[in-house]
C-alpha cells in the first residue's frame, strides 16, 4: 500500500491487454475519476474476441466513497444476442443486487460488513481492494468478499486470501518498476486464483490466471496517474 489513501489516491487511467493461450484476444479500457460530490467513479469496458472461448462485451461502473470503498457497481454484459444488467448498491452494511435479463428481475440482499471486499473480474477493482492492505514480502491477508461474475453477475459470499511473495524489477513499455508479486485465491473456491505483479500504487502491471501459468492473463499497456 502506498502512502496516500482514499479515493483521491486512486485517480488514474489505462488499458489492459487480455490474453488467452498466449494470444491477445481483447482489452479493457479503464479510468478512475474524482466525483463532484467527493469520492470517485471507476469505470471500464472489456471487449473479448475469438479465439477467446466467450467473445463478449462487458461495461461496468463503480462508485467509491471518499475513503475508497465501493458503494455501488453497475454491470452490462453482452454475449452474442444475450444481454444482462446487474445493479449492486451498498446501504449501511447491507448489499442489494438487482439482476435484469430477458424481461425478468431477480433481487438479492445480504450483509456487507466493513472488512468485506468486492471480488470482480477487473484488475481496477482488484487495485481498489489491495489498497486497503500492507503488501510487503511475506504479508498475508484474508477477508470476506462478495464474488460477482458470470453468468448472472449476482453476489455470492466468499473469501479472498492475498499473499505477497517477493519483490522484483519489472520492465514495462513506459519504464522499469520495482514490483511486488502477489497470489490471490478464494479459500472457499468461489473465484479462480491468479497471481500478479503490482506497482507502488497497487495497480496490477501483469497477471497470470493461476499460480503456475507462464503466459499472461492481462498486461497493463497504457497507464497515466492523476
Amino acid at each position: 500500500m502506498s502512502g496516500a489513501t482514499g479515493a483521491a489516491a486512486l485517480v488514474a487511467a489505462g488499458r489492459y491487454a487480455i490474453y488467452h493461450a498466449g494470444q491477445e484476444v481483447g482489452e479493457e479500457l479503464w479510468s478512475i475519476e474524482p466525483a463532484p460530490e467527493g469520492g470517485a467513479w471507476a469505470q471500464g469496458e472489456q471487449v473479448l474476441v475469438a479465439p477467446h472461448p466467450i467473445p463478449s462485451e462487458l461495461m461496468w461502473r463503480a462508485a467509491l466513497s471518499p475513503e475508497g470503498r465501493i458503494t455501488s457497481l453497475e454491470i452490462d454484459w453482452r454475449v452474442g444476442t444475450r444481454q444482462l444488467r446487474a445493479e449492486h448498491t451498498l446501504t449501511g452494511q447491507r448489499w442489494h443486487a438487482k439482476l435484469l435479463h430477458a424481461g425478468h428481475i431477480r433481487e438479492q440482499e445480504g450483509d456487507f460488513p466493513p472488512q468485506a471486499e468486492v471480488a470482480f473480474g477487473s484488475h481496477v477493482l482488484h487495485t481498489i481492494m489491495l489498497r486497503r492492505y500492507v503488501l510487503e514480502e511475506g504479508a498475508e491477508h484474508e477477508f470476506p468478499a462478495l464474488v460477482i461474475g458470470p453468468p448472472w453477475f449476482g453476489a455470492e459470499p466468499g473469501r479472498q486470501r492475498v499473499v505477497c511473495t517477493e519483490h522484483q524489477w519489472r520492465n514495462m513499455s513506459w519504464g522499469r518498476f520495482k514490483a511486488r508479486h502477489i497470489e490471490v485465491s478464494d479459500p472457499q473456491g468461489g473465484a479462480p486464483p491468479f497471481r500478479a505483479w503490482i506497482d507502488d500504487h497497487d495497480v496490477v502491471l501483469e497477471s497470470f490466471e493461476d499460480p503456475w501459468a507462464r503466459e499472461p492473463w492481462m498486461r497493463l499497456t497504457e497507464y497515466q496517474r492523476g
